[in-house]
């Protein structure tokens, strides 16, 4: 990706001349940059697992997590930027909190 978006990459809604949105790009990009993830069923339950990815001397040790728990009996990995990462699992902890609510509410 050679070119440069010039006001162009603010947005996700805004397209450049030649048609492309940087956005979209971007996040291939940080996904194409970033480790593997696999996740396999079988008999019992689920094995996950993520490419373990070169520790910086700078970064707290545990911080850069790739598998996180949701909630009791779910959980999910992340590949990409880690900090997006981070979003989506808080998104899912929130639903499954809401969604484990009403559930309870209604069943009862």
């Amino acid at each position: 990706m050679s070119r440069i978006g010039t006001g162009y990459d603010l947005s996700v809604t805004t397209f450049s001349p030649d048609g492309s949105i940087f956005q979209i790009e971007y996040a291939a990009k940080a996904v194409d940059n970033s480790g593997t993830v696999i996740g396999i069923k079988c008999k019992d339950g689920i094995v996950m697992g993520v490419e373990k990815l070169i520790a910086s001397k700078m970064m707290l040790p545990g911080s850069n997590r790739r598998i996180h728990s949701v909630h009791h009996y779910s959980g999910m990995a992340v590949a990409g930027l880690a900090a997006d990462g981070r979003q989506i699992v808080a998104r899912a902890k929130s639903e499954a909190t809401n969604y484990q609510r009403i559930f309870l509410l209604f069943s009862v």
